[in-house]
């Protein structure tokens, strides 16, 4: 199965909107947001991935009420709290928005992919055998504007960049 990973897209519909078409377009089934969504009015757009959304809360994701009552209306979206723990496909997945919480995650070994945001900057990192992955930032506030496709079988990760106009 193949997933997309995105985070830090803090109010920036545009460059969300282009991600989640370029997802769709290379099939991805399920998508993980890793924190930093911000506000309720970008639940309508991450709601046209063509798939499940999954997301966790950012430190920025102030208006929690009101993004919880827009992912119930779009019934795509499910924001499960600070922590997103589950088997896809064949693979143990852990997501927060935090590094430092997502390397006591891989060092765990509990995982096969450990996802978190908050720095902005695209990593992918080999611990103990454990898959470590930022996707980068969906924002562009630092630079490249880049999301990842995971392959679950294979943990095979593309770095996916998205246009900036």
């Amino acid at each position: 199965m193949k997933i997309a990973v995105m985070s830090d897209s803090h109010d920036r519909w545009d460059y969300l909107q282009q991600a989640i078409m370029i997802a769709n377009n290379k099939g991805a089934e399920k998508l993980l947001f890793a924190g930093d969504f911000i506000s309720p009015p970008g639940i309508s757009v991450i709601g046209q991935f063509g798939g499940e959304v999954i997301m966790v809360w950012g430190n920025n994701d102030g208006e929690k009420i009101g993004l919880l009552e827009k992912a119930k209306e779009n019934q795509v979206v499910n924001i499960t709290g600070d922590i997103y723990e589950d088997k896809i496909g064949e693979i143990n997945v852990y997501m927060n928005h935090y590094p430092r919480s997502a390397e006591i995650a891989a060092k765990s070994k509990l995982y096969n992919l450990v996802i978190h945001g908050h720095t902005h900057q695209w990593r992918v990192e080999i611990i103990d055998g454990i898959t470590l992955l930022n996707p980068g930032e969906i924002q562009g506030s630092r630079g490249d504007v880049t999301f990842a496709l995971v392959e679950t079988e294979t943990l095979e990760i593309e770095k996916v960049f998205v246009e900036q106009k």
